[in-house]
């Protein structure tokens, strides 16, 4: 019998390695190239949450950055 948490952890650990997919994509990628960045994000398979949460994730490391 499966337990319902590692169902869950299953997913968490897909989700964590699309946006961290996405963040390399955005980081290595020059907005004039990718374009606007959901739409990229969205064809290279990430889910909306998870488009989303790369974008943060970048956004916070570009205003640290600078």
């Amino acid at each position: 019998m499966m337990m319902a948490g590692s169902n869950h952890d299953d997913h968490a650990a897909c989700d964590s390695a699309n946006v961290e997919r996405g963040l390399r994509f955005l980081s290595e990628t020059p907005r004039h190239i990718r374009g606007a960045a959901i739409p990229a994000l969205r064809q290279l398979g990430l889910s909306p949450k998870e488009s989303c949460e790369a974008l943060r994730q970048h956004n916070l490391a570009m205003s640290r950055a600078g």
